[in-house]
């Protein structure tokens, strides 16, 4: 790619700019004296050409993914990113991330990066990076991620987020009839609509906390870096999703592991819950695990309107990925990260994201 006779405009104090070259830029458009760039102008465009610190970066690949809404990045098409990102600093993470679209040498990102080999499985490679690893996965990459040799296997570590509902929706459904017919059965007891409905929001809620406990205590477990089958279980469970956020086959759960780990929650569900209430209860757990995958594929993918529920938990859950990894563990909730003080405090924006 030529990038030799580009335009790179550093930004002014001013306010306003009027581009001295129109080249890539015909379609942008002025108001009251300020540039407003048209969704037409970003996503025509082949290549996303920016400036930082000398080096050259084509982002068109990033844009859609960009946590601060791919319009705040339209601007700075063929100019240099230096004032901007002086001003508002971003992660660690974030600049690794931008490293990916460096059109020269990576520097230290290469040499990163080269500890596994990309065009192989990774799980087999994770285990082998000891005290680099929990540096390593927790600086994202765009890129697809194969796990496994064999392809059966690694056909049955994808899903695509429609098969969460196919799976859950009818099993939820069982629970509901189950636990009617219970009542049924033991019609001596003397069931309410309100105690069904009590038991069912009660599974809800008991789906936030696991939810919760889960994301914290166990996906976000550091594994020793001695011990290669932790590195390796924790890669799979969780690594894997915050070293490479952007893959979309890779964002719910495989049901195969999601049904091995609701039987574990169920067997728990019957030692401590009465015969005639578990049913419901895991039918509103199984209800709140299904809102909350795909809630969790919808903040990665979806643009949510401003001043709605999903706008901030969707500006929450992209904090937690590419700057406060210890915080922010709620996907589909954050009362449990307000009670156990791990909140992530969304700053004020002079105006709304646009994703």
């Amino acid at each position: 790619m030529n990038t030799s006779g580009m335009t790179v405009e550093i930004l002014q104090d001013s306010g306003a700019h009027v581009p001295s070259n129109a080249n890539g830029l015909s379609r942008t458009k002025w108001k009251n004296g300020k540039r407003v760039v048209s969704s037409d102008f970003i996503e025509d465009s082949e290549t996303f050409i920016v400036e930082y610190q000398g080096r050259i970066y084509d982002i068109r690949e990033f844009l859609s993914y960009h946590p601060g809404g791919k319009k705040t990045l339209g601007f700075y098409k063929e100019r240099s990113l230096d004032r901007v990102l002086r001003e508002y600093p971003h992660s660690t993470a974030a600049f690794h991330l931008f490293e990916e679209y460096a059109l020269d040498n990576k520097r230290k990102y290469g040499e990163l990066e080269s500890l596994v080999n990309w065009k192989a499985p990774l799980l087999s490679q994770v285990s082998k990076l000891g005290d680099r690893y929990w540096e390593w996965v927790n600086l994202p990459v765009n890129r697809p991620i194969r796990l496994f040799q064999s392809n059966i296997l690694e056909f049955l570590s994808v899903t695509p987020w429609y098969l969460v509902p196919i799976v859950w929706i009818p099993i939820c459904i069982y629970f509901l009839y189950s636990g009617y017919s219970l009542i049924d059965i033991h019609s001596h007891n003397v069931f309410s609509l309100l105690e069904v409905l009590a038991s069912f929001v009660a599974g809800v809620l008991l789906w936030t906390i696991v939810e919760y406990l889960l994301h914290r205590k166990l996906f976000h477990f550091r594994p020793p870096r001695d011990s290669k089958i932790l590195i390796t279980l924790h890669f799979l469970l969780h690594g894997l999703h915050h070293k490479a956020p952007f893959d979309g086959q890779r964002l719910v759960f495989p049901p195969i592991a999601g049904i091995l780990v609701a039987v574990g929650i169920w067997n728990i569900y019957e030692a401590i819950f009465p015969a005639s209430l578990v049913n419901f209860i895991a039918a509103g757990t199984t209800a709140g695990y299904l809102c909350y995958d795909l809630m969790h594929y919808y903040l990665h993918y979806g643009a949510p309107k401003a001043e709605t529920y999903l706008y901030d938990m969707k500006r929450n859950h992209n904090y937690h990925h590419f700057s406060h990894h210890d915080k922010g563990f709620g996907i589909s909730s954050r009362i449990w990260d307000y009670v156990f003080n791990t909140s992530v405090c969304l700053r004020q924006l002079a105006k709304p994201i646009e994703w």
